[in-house]
């Protein structure tokens, strides 16, 4: 079985030395260079700040803008709780993610680069992080941590890739790209489906207060809290009290921004809500929290006159807040000037928990530790290093301390932070410097051409695995007689508008363990569609899959205040149905989903396939 398949902890010795090149000039748990009188008040650090090992609560929001808070001057929302943490602890001036999530996520969780962890993308795959992958909270797990997660987690819907795979004791929330339903939404617990009622972000919130209620009531293990919530990213689904307060608001013209802001807002007071918690229990001193965004902003709105949105690979797309929190050691109004990045907090959190040494356990890692910045120690110089964004081959760029540059770019960020003049030509050794910097790191770092994690199937503790029609590629491409139901194949989006016979849909598969599974189908057919065939093939296995009864229910749009994209959230019920038992080889193969027989203008409609290991 591949490694990635074990069950395992990450208290293994890495891999192979890392090549020349591969990381910046620092070592685990220091920096070369750094002076004798630093080392000794590093190993004072060691021994007396890091002795209580802190319960942390990490919060992380989605497409939540740098200007999306009060307290970099945004004058029309109100962020209290968020303020309070960046008041009463450390704000970074400039920390940087990805231009989009799922990139984000495994970078912070991994503490590496995410095309290192395979995350190419958001959806059909390209979001899943390698099982081999050891996170911030396996590390954590083994230093004696309690650990939950709950909200979004974006990083592989499957084991090897699911949190519960990845490190977290629980997990209650949701594997894909985004949530359709806020109100009542249909949520997962440790790979069981439940019926939630309330608000997501309301439900997300009740979930990880009780995690931490009863990981402070049954055990003394410090616990490591992640909460991921899945808003203000769209659909633009805000709860009542927030609307009403935001949908006449005559300061703000924009009716989505409006909505958008409502849901900041409706963050803020859960967020609050589990600072009352940690006060209630007597433990905030000895929590360290963490409050961060994905992404930029999903749409134009006040963001410090910065560059670029969410998906932009420019500031605006990429400077998001990063607030930290720790009574017992922070100093209260710490401001950190330094560039910082999503990477940087595995080493800078394990360091915090006293976990020894990460970076052996760990694929390399690309993050430095910052808890010298982190408590002011006025002797420490931060290593000079650059900062990479891969959104593709074609859409990069790298920051320096200074400046930011694309292949056809540069951008004084002190003298021009709103990126108004290109100093490519007029600067050009500084361009070509940063050029070849990023070359050489992309060498090493990004694939040639992204290829998606295989849907593994087989793993014993993951006996049932659900292929979503979002993980499908279409061929010969989406809109030429095949099509998904929305644009790009975005998460609970299925496939429909299959005209041409010829045409199939298909992703890589991983079987980890060879034999027969059982296979179910879940699709919608009109009347004059019954008695569609549909052959299914992996390696050399085929199994027919006739439709036979029909199945008809109507989409409905989300619950939006405010639509972005008409039609764009959609969701419906569907049959499922047993498709027959099919023997399946051990190794990696290409599933495809084809038209075998085809007697109406139209496929039916295809939500997801079933695989189920027979006895």
């Amino acid at each position: 079985m591949p490694l990635h398949g074990q069950a395992r902890h990450c208290n293994r010795t890495a891999q192979s030395p890392v090549p020349v090149g591969e990381r910046p000039a620092w070592i685990p748990g220091g920096w070369v260079g750094v002076t004798a009188r630093l080392v000794g008040c590093w190993l004072f650090l060691t021994t007396v700040a890091f002795a209580d090992r802190p319960n942390i609560l990490l919060v992380m929001t989605d497409d939540q803008g740098y200007g999306d808070v009060a307290v970099h001057g945004n004058h029309w929302i109100k962020t209290p709780n968020m303020d309070r943490i960046a008041n009463e602890g450390a704000r970074f001036e400039r920390f940087f993610v990805e231009p989009v999530c799922a990139p984000t996520r495994a970078a912070l969780l991994s503490g590496r680069y995410p095309t290192r962890t395979g995350v190419t993308g958001v959806t059909r795959g390209y979001e899943n992080m390698r099982g081999e992958e050891v996170t911030i909270a396996e590390l954590l797990k083994d230093a004696g941590y309690k650990t939950g997660c709950f909200g979004k987690w974006h990083n592989g819907a499957h084991w090897p890739y699911h949190p519960n795979a990845q490190g977290f004791d629980e997990f209650v929330g949701f594997c894909a790209g985004h949530c359709n339903d806020y109100f009542d939404p249909l949520l997962e617990r440790n790979g069981s489906s439940f019926q939630a009622r309330g608000f997501i972000a309301d439900v997300l919130t009740d979930h990880a207060i009780e995690f931490i209620q009863r990981a402070h009531a049954t055990s003394d293990s410090p616990f490591f809290c992640y909460v991921p919530y899945n808003t203000p990213h769209t659909p633009a689904s805000v709860p009542v009290d927030k609307w009403q307060q935001w949908a006449e608001r005559p300061d703000v013209e924009d009716p989505f921004t409006r909505a958008m802001y409502a849901l900041v807002e409706n963050i803020d007071d859960n967020l609050g809500r589990l600072l009352a918690k940690l006060e209630q229990l007597g433990i905030a001193e000895e929590t360290v929290i963490v409050f961060l965004t994905d992404n930029g902003p999903n749409g134009h709105r006040f963001n410090d006159q910065m560059r670029g949105i969410k998906s932009s690979e420019h500031e605006g797309g990429v400077r998001v807040p990063l607030f930290v929190r720790w009574s017992q050691r922070i100093p209260p109004g710490t401001v950190v000037k330094p560039n910082a990045a999503h990477i940087d907090l595995l080493p800078t959190l394990c360091r915090i928990a006293g976990v020894e040494n990460p970076a052996s356990k760990t694929l390399p890692l690309d993050g430095l530790d910052l808890t010298p910045l982190l408590f002011g120690q006025d002797d420490f110089e931060m290593p000079e290093r650059n900062l990479y964004v891969w959104r593709n081959p074609n859409r990069w760029s790298v920051r320096s301390a200074r400046y930011r540059a694309t292949e056809k770019s540069l951008h004084d960020l002190v003298a021009d932070p709103s990126q108004q003049n290109n100093l490519a030509r007029t600067h050009p050794e500084v361009h070509r410097s940063l050029i070849e910097s990023y070359r050489d790191w992309a060498a090493k770092a990004t694939p040639q051409q992204p290829q998606p994690l295989p849907v593994p199937i087989g793993y014993e503790p993951w006996p049932r695995v659900t292929v979503a029609a979002h993980e499908l590629d279409l061929y010969p491409e989406p809109g030429r007689g095949i099509d998904y139901c929305g644009r790009r194949g975005w998460a609970h989006q299925w496939i429909e508008d299959w005209s041409d016979p010829q045409a199939y849909a298909a992703c890589p598969v991983e079987v980890v363990s060879g034999g027969e599974y059982r296979v179910r189908i879940r699709y919608a057919c009109p009347e004059d569609a019954v008695g569609s065939v549909f052959r299914l093939t992996a390696g050399p296995a085929t199994l027919d899959i006739p439709i036979q009864e029909p199945w008809v229910s109507a989409p409905h749009p989300a619950p939006e205040r405010v639509p972005k994209s008409p039609n764009a959230y959609l969701s419906r019920q569907w049959k499922e149905s047993d498709a027959g038992v099919v023997s399946l080889e051990e190794g990696r193969h290409r599933l495809e989903l084809q038209a075998a027989k085809k007697p109406a203008a139209e496929m039916p409609e295809i939500k997801a396939l079933i695989f189920e290991r027979v006895p």
